[in-house]
């Protein structure tokens, strides 16, 4: 496997300024659609989990709830803090944990039945070498009989249909629960196929100033969206093979319409 050293893969990682995870709380932290996918798939096997790039706990929280055991990585020390402190406040502490770890070279020291990589947390990592660097710590980290699930979402390249293309997303308010203020969220996609990017552009306004740059904090980076055939080929290469691939959320089978991508893989 071609390597790739420490300094390319802190440059190619991105980078969130300190205050984003109240921000990234606020555009995602009440999203559900997915959760009850992840809950069917901790139903099929005991024993911990690990949520690979956990947030802000989104998913790991309500998987304890449901009397799951999970351990969360995430490389951001502001993310950890803010799930710690959702976990803690909800008396989830017992049965959670959240580490400060990067996916690609992390080591806990255990083995899991289930880990999951799910909310596209793989399309962050912008070079193909690091991407099988994170599968080969899942890997490592995974027991002999046990899953690997991934979850993706295609349909921005769907829509591109193999063309540049810029989307706006509709301006939304969302509530920042870290100051209780209510923002103003504006968002922009471009997808650039040639170049397998897709760059987001976030934008959280005071509803009251919406045009006042002194009182709107930006915050733009890149995601590197992987293909069905790429994923396929990169577990192979690192001792995995995919044994169920799913279309939507409710684990329905894949099809020419569907709009998700969730892949289980075993040990070969």
């Amino acid at each position: 496997m071609t390597a790739i050293s420490a300094e390319d893969a802190a440059m190619a990682l991105p980078g969130w300024p300190p205050d984003f995870a109240a921000l990234y709380e606020a555009l995602t932290g009440d999203f559900r659609g997915d959760v009850p996918m992840y809950l069917e798939m901790a139903k099929r096997h005991e024993g911990p989990i690990l949520d690979l790039a956990c947030g802000t706990g989104r998913v790991a929280i309500p998987l304890v709830e449901a009397g799951h055991s999970v351990v969360g990585i995430d490389f951001d020390a502001g993310m950890i803090d803010l799930a710690t402190s959702k976990a803690k406040l909800l008396g989830l502490r017992r049965n959670i944990s959240f580490i400060e770890a990067n996916m690609i070279d992390f080591d806990l020291g255990r083995k899991f039945p289930l880990i999951m990589a799910g909310g596209n947390s793989l399309i962050h990592l912008l070079d193909f070498r690091l991407v099988l660097k994170a599968i080969e710590r899942c890997r490592e980290h995974l027991e002999d009989d046990g899953s690997f699930f991934l979850a993706f979402e295609t349909s921005p390249y769907m829509a591109a249909a193999g063309k540049y293309r810029v989307e706006r997303e509709r301006p939304r308010q969302v509530f920042n629960r870290g100051t209780g203020q209510t923002l103003l969220y504006r968002g922009t996609i471009t997808v650039d196929p040639n170049f397998q990017r897709i760059i987001r552009h976030h934008e959280f306004a005071n509803p009251r100033a919406p045009h006042d740059p002194t009182k709107t904090a930006v915050f733009d980076y890149a995601t590197r969206p992987i293909y069905p055939g790429e994923l396929e080929l990169m577990l192979d290469i690192c001792g995995l093979k995919v044994v169920e691939i799913f279309g939507d959320y409710d684990l329905r089978p894949l099809t020419r319409q569907s709009e998700k991508l969730i892949m289980r893989s075993v040990k070969k």
